[in-house]
């Protein structure tokens, strides 16, 4: 394999996969990918740039979401594509807050303000873009840090955090 940018970030990625963030450090991926640790600082200048490289990768994962019957049911479609996004990779929801922290580019911006001028909402689509990408980044956390919790303890009881998800976010959206 050619090693560049992509590269480095899609063996990033199936490292995250395989053994969440606390198994990705610079050394492993070079390893991983036969180089020398500093060979990786050509294509990403930090560890930093790297996860805000795989934020971006886990963002652009997010499924499209086509027009609804109303604001509040197309905002919904958009959170719970973000949260099937963020938790689909081991400890995303981390990885994406630390990426939007450094810059990464939130394609919910662009889905909530399409979905917010189809209802006459526009003036609202950043507050709603904020809020909906804090709440499902938040219960991401929570929710994949339950699971690291429970990976250490078995005994711990199991949150399906499916219901609650739903449970917050039709709360987030009653005023829509």
């Amino acid at each position: 394999m050619a090693l560049s940018k992509t590269s480095v970030v899609d063996t990033a990625l199936e490292l995250l996969r395989e053994s969440g963030l606390a198994g990705m450090s610079m050394r492993t991926l070079a390893t991983r990918i036969g180089v020398q640790p500093s060979a990786l600082y050509w294509h990403v200048p930090s560890k930093q740039a790297l996860l805000t490289g795989v934020a971006e990768r886990v963002l652009a994962s997010m499924r499209p979401v086509e027009a609804g019957d109303s604001a509040a049911a197309e905002l919904r479609a958009i959170g719970e594509a973000l949260r099937a996004a963020v938790t689909g990779v081991p400890d995303g929801a981390e990885i994406v807050a630390l990426g939007l922290a450094a810059g990464a580019v939130n394609p919910v911006a662009d889905a909530v303000e399409a979905a917010c001028a189809r209802y006459d909402e526009a003036d609202r689509a950043p507050g709603l873009t904020t809020a909906l990408t804090g709440y499902v980044i938040g219960l991401g956390l929570e929710e994949q840090t339950h699971h690291n919790l429970r990976a250490a303890d078995p005994g711990m009881a199991a949150v399906d955090f499916g219901p609650r998800f739903g449970a917050g976010l039709e709360a987030l959206l009653a005023g829509v």
